[in-house]
């Protein structure tokens, strides 16, 4: 018995065994772009599960909220926790203003610098700072009563992660505590 052959159009004859040959690379290529798709569709839904996982743990930290209570020369600033669980740790680290294109250059309360700590906040309730001082450039004409403030504070969720916020931004997830307060400072009673 002799060898089957095939005629194909564009190779001229080709021998069954070479046409099997093609069938098993075209085969190969097929699983790879398999298992290329299946690991595109896993790295893409990994993605997926780490953003929902993400937006779940912040969903929390997005309860707490924080407003300017009363003008300059006596700003003072709320937090206000609309979360049903309390949130502890919370201290106000820093202050920025800005009238225009003019920035602050720093913030104090009661002639302090150092992080401000409200305490905890409960569950619907507010806590607000005494004073805040905000320093501008010493030649900067700047009405400190419709200037923009934007405050970060810091605090731990009910399930112990540190979260920052600014404003009104998303709050950031910070993977190790902040530095230690050295400092309390002190209430006005």
């Amino acid at each position: 018995m002799g060898e089957s052959t095939s005629q194909v159009w564009f190779f001229g004859t080709v021998g069954a065994d070479v046409f099997a040959a093609w069938g098993q690379v075209i085969g190969a290529a097929g699983t790879l772009l398999a298992v290329v798709v299946a690991l595109w569709i896993a790295v893409r839904d990994g993605r997926y599960r780490d953003a929902e996982r993400r937006d779940n743990e912040a969903a929390h930290a997005r309860f707490v909220s924080g407003a300017r209570t009363s003008d300059p020369p006596r700003l003072t600033l709320s937090y206000t926790n609309y979360g049903s669980l309390p949130v502890t740790s919370v201290r106000l680290i820093a202050v920025s203003g800005r009238f225009g294109t003019t920035r602050s250059t720093d913030w104090s309360i009661g002639g302090s610098a150092e992080p401000y700590v409200l305490g905890a906040i409960a569950p619907g309730q507010t806590a607000t700072t005494p004073p805040i001082a905000i320093h501008w450039p010493a030649d900067a004409d700047v009405d400190e009563a419709t200037a923009l403030y934007y405050p970060t504070v810091v605090f731990v969720d009910p399930n112990g992660r540190w979260w920052e916020r600014t404003a009104h931004d998303q709050p950031r997830r910070l993977l190790s505590a902040p530095t230690e307060v050295l400092r309390l400072p002190t209430r006005p009673h």
